[in-house]
């Protein structure tokens, strides 16, 4: 793997030959500099592009290292800390009758059978998390469905890990039940933004003007979203 040596720092790059006409990068937090370039060009000149491209990957690869350090590390064990509408929440147990999960103030109360293994738990966790995510989600398609004065053909939960939301060309919304986690204004972000593509498929001036006439302030939400989206996950 080739490496770049810059003053007291370096980084290896991964190079992946595709179709396209120039040199991409980017930046992974575990398998670091992926370089995409095109088939036909020469190893020098991609290694001789990274070289002035260096302060910049240094910085993203900083900050990529700084995301990854405060991903949730779960041991799912009484006090653990997760995030449900954008508020800490500590993790209790009690015996139930049935597995369940309840809220309570700002506790996430788990009610386990007897006999339910510990490694369970993870699972049944994430399940209430979808399904708060799906009454959430309704509910606020609803509201701003009316507002926009559009109409989504079905609405979606999904787990993607690179994206909060998306719109098909048939008008069905997929949104990303980890947004739950996040402050309910983050979440109106992303619906928001996904309804107005029934109107608007791209992101050219007449997309965000429409949804700036429904959340001036889109701009704080969607730069909310870009630096602590990492932090929402299990």
């Amino acid at each position: 793997m080739p490496t770049i040596q810059h003053d007291n720092s370096s980084f290896d790059y991964t190079v992946i030959r595709t179709s396209r006409r120039t040199v991409a990068i980017h930046i992974d937090p575990q398998k670091g500099v992926i370089v995409r370039a095109p088939k036909r060009g020469y190893k020098s000149e991609i290694h001789n592009f990274l070289i002035k491209k260096t302060p910049w990957i240094l910085k993203k690869l900083d900050m990529a290292r700084q995301q990854a350090s405060e991903i949730p590390r779960h041991n799912y064990m009484t006090g653990d800390i997760f995030l449900f509408r954008g508020e800490n929440h500590s993790l209790a147990f009690e015996t139930a009758k049935k597995n369940r999960v309840d809220i309570a103030g700002h506790y996430i109360i788990v009610g386990l059978k007897p006999d339910t293994p510990q490694s369970k738990i993870p699972e049944i966790i994430k399940k209430w998390y979808i399904a708060r995510a799906r009454e959430i989600f309704n509910e606020r398609v609803i509201v701003y469905s009316r507002g926009l004065g559009v109409n989504p053909a079905r609405v979606a939960i999904r787990g993607q890990s690179k994206r909060w939301g998306s719109c098909s060309a048939k008008g069905n919304l997929n949104l990303n039940w980890k947004l739950v986690m996040a402050p309910p204004h983050i979440l109106d972000y992303v619906v928001a933004h996904e309804l107005c593509h029934l109107k608007h498929s791209n992101h050219q001036s007449e997309f965000w003007q429409l949804l700036d006439s429904q959340m001036p302030d889109y701009a704080a939400r969607r730069t909310w979203l870009k630096h602590n989206g990492h932090r929402l996950g299990l």
